[in-house]
């Protein structure tokens, strides 16, 4: 009779031993599901993050896409007037060597 209550207890000891490594196994899942759900709430900020530089460059990039536009039409003008110019010069030219003929 006293020999099966060793067992019994000796039993009951191995089940508390089970029950605390189970426990501690729990409470290892719960910390690596904790650490996980850190981690996707970084990789989200950093998401985020992401999407507001590429908005930024977008924005930019239309910045600069205007700047050529503006750049450009400046060009065109510059090149518009620069011919009116030759042109006018050709005229003076010519003008100078009608009176240096009337002259003669």
């Amino acid at each position: 009779g006293g020999q099966r209550s060793i067992q019994s207890m000796l039993q009951q000891e191995k089940e508390k031993e089970k029950e605390k490594g189970m426990d501690v196994s729990l409470q290892l899942i719960m910390q690596g599901i904790q650490d996980l759900k850190m981690k996707v709430e970084e990789i989200g900020k950093n998401t985020q993050n992401t999407e507001k530089r590429t908005e930024n460059i977008k924005k930019r990039m239309e910045n600069i896409e205007k700047r050529m536009e503006n750049i450009e039409k400046r060009t065109e003008n510059i090149e518009k007037r620069t011919e009116n110019l030759e042109k006018r010069t050709e005229k003076t030219g010519e003008n100078v060597d009608n009176i240096q003929q009337m002259m003669q």
